[in-house]
């Protein structure tokens, strides 16, 4: 009876009904504010990208609430670099209708730059200026910087620089990269240090010869009967020797003759054992 009695009280109904509007309030609250998150009955046709340099897109979007990531880059023979060939979302059109709410990311995939190798050609064993060789090297898509140095044939290509070390002909480098072009000044009779060729290999003996602008007639002994052996020699004796002869410096362009032999008696060659053999 007392339950009966409270429940068709005043105080009851009065509470219900405010606790019921209580409740109609904070769902139509709740519900107001969702679609305001999710943009509700707000919907934007989705653009079409395709086709447009990734550089100009900004200027292709007329919604600023539109926004784009890009997610993937391919590489293409067919379509330019920086192109953007896929989206996601796919675009609106007649036969395909798509919407996206405001701030939704359209993910791209564009084009990027394929990396080409090309092959640096030998320009020290075939004889050419600096001239030709720049030509050559740029011809390829190298970038192509010129040092001289003191040599005695003018404007030869003695060296290819890359990253400041010596690269070798058939070498493959990405088209684009800077390279450096070492020539010859052409300067005949300006005083160099003679270097002391003794117990150098022949192939090193050549290459500082080169290097410095030096001539080598180099005499082999009987032992040296092909190409191999006289690659595998040591020089023995030199004329002139920067200590037999006092001769310290001699004349860009001058002849130095080399004796070279397969099999060399080093203490014949080396008075005393704080000299060793100069191979590289």
């Amino acid at each position: 009876m007392r339950i009966l009695k409270f429940i068709f009280s005043k105080f009851f109904w009065i509470n219900l009904i405010l606790a019921i509007f209580c409740l109609i309030g904070t769902i139509y609250y709740v519900m107001y504010k969702l679609d305001q998150y999710t943009n509700h009955s707000i919907k934007i046709e989705v653009p079409n990208f395709i086709g447009i340099q990734i550089k100009d897109l900004q200027d292709s979007i007329d919604e600023p609430i539109i926004r784009y990531e890009i997610r993937d880059s391919v590489f293409s023979d067919i379509y330019p670099v920086g192109m953007i060939i896929q989206q996601d979302p796919r675009p609106h059109s007649k036969n395909f209708v798509n919407y996206i709410k405001p701030n939704r990311n359209l993910y791209l995939t564009i084009v990027k730059k394929q990396e080409t190798f090309k092959i640096i050609p030998d320009l020290i064993s075939n004889v050419n200026s600096k001239n030709i060789g720049k030509s050559k090297l740029e011809m390829l898509g190298f970038i192509v910087e010129l040092e001289i140095k003191d040599h005695k044939d003018k404007d030869k290509v003695l060296d290819i620089l890359f990253n400041n070390k010596s690269i070798k002909p058939g070498k493959e480098l990405i088209k684009g990269s800077t390279v450096k072009l070492i020539y010859g000044s052409g300067d005949k009779g300006k005083p160099i240090e003679l270097p002391d060729f003794v117990g150098m290999n022949v192939l090193l003996a050549n290459l500082k010869a080169s290097e410095i602008g030096l001539d080598l007639e180099i005499h082999y002994s009987d032992s040296v009967v092909n190409l191999m052996d006289s690659n595998k020699s040591v020089v023995y004796n030199q004329y002139p020797d920067p200590e037999k002869n006092n001769k310290y410096f001699v004349s860009i362009g001058s002849l130095v003759i080399l004796d070279a032999s397969l099999s060399v008696n080093l203490d014949s060659i080396y008075e005393n054992d704080t000299i060793g053999l100069k191979f590289n």
